[in-house]
Order: C-alpha cells, then sequence, then structure tokens
C-alpha cells in the first residue's frame, strides 16, 4: 500500500477516534467537551483539526525521509509517535485558546482557555489517539514491506 494513502488512512482514522472520544465524553458525563457557554460550534472541530494535521505531517515526513534515505519504513516507532502526541496536545490549547481568545476579544483568554483545559479528557485523549495511530501506522508500513 503506498504511503500516501496510509497517512491519509491515519489522518481520517484519527478523525473518528476524536469523534468517538468527543461522543463517550459526552455520554459519561453529560457536558460538552468544550464547556464554555459563549465558544463557537466550530472550536471543537478546529481543535480535532490541529490535531488531525499533527497526525498527517508526522506521518507525511517520516514517510518522506525514508524515501529521500533510503530507510526501511518503521524503524523506529516511538519518536514520531511522541512529537506527534506532544505536538498535537500543543496545538489543540493553542488552537483552541486562540479561536476562543478571537471571539472574546481578549488576547488574555488564550491563556485561560489554554490553562483550562490543559488537564481536560478531550485533549488528553485526542492526543494519546494520535500517538497511538501514528505508532499503529509505522507498524504497518513496516509489515506491509517485509
Amino acid at each position: 500500500m503506498s504511503h500516501g494513502l496510509l497517512t491519509f488512512m491515519a489522518t481520517v482514522t484519527h478523525l473518528a477516534l476524536s469523534v468517538l472520544t468527543a461522543g463517550v465524553l459526552f455520554y459519561v458525563t453529560g457536558s460538552d467537551p468544550i464547556g464554555e457557554s459563549d465558544a463557537s460550534f466550530l472550536l471543537g472541530p478546529a481543535m480535532v483539526l490541529a490535531s488531525m494535521a499533527c497526525v498527517f505531517f508526522a506521518l507525511a515526513r517520516r514517510f518522506g525521509v525514508e524515501a529521500r534515505d533510503g530507510e526501511s519504513p518503521g524503524r523506529r516507532n516511538s519518536p514520531p509517535a511522541l512529537a506527534a502526541a506532544v505536538a498535537s496536545y500543543l496545538a489543540m490549547l493553542l488552537v483552541g485558546g486562540g479561536l476562543y481568545a478571537l471571539g472574546r476579544h481578549d488576547a488574555l483568554w488564550l491563556v485561560l482557555f489554554a490553562g483550562r483545559y490543559v488537564a481536560s479528557g478531550f485533549v488528553l485523549l485526542t492526543s494519546l489517539w494520535a500517538g497511538a495511530v501514528v505508532a499503529a501506522t509505522l507498524l504497518l508500513a513496516r509489515t506491509g514491506d517485509a
């Protein structure tokens, strides 16, 4: 299977897992993943899009470096997976805080929003899914080429 198709499928899988996470959290807690009543309804999807971009670029970079250097795919899975999880976590907080601050017309809300959601189940679980999807995709790429 081509690396481009694997990257696309992994990104869509991450979207599905993020939607699943938001739904399960809503079902269990009875509250929205983004609790601010004055937040736009696009704030959560924008945060998930930032996380999806981290997954896509982590895989695209890994496969691009392998194609350039001739490495075997999936030789070391943990550094790109960990980088994707951390980048996803930071991107979700920055995008969410930035969009919320734009909506409130006050830059202080970027820090306040990020501080409130730094330990949010939605942000943490979505970021963990990002790392898991990258690791699993790199594992699949290695077994598919062997």
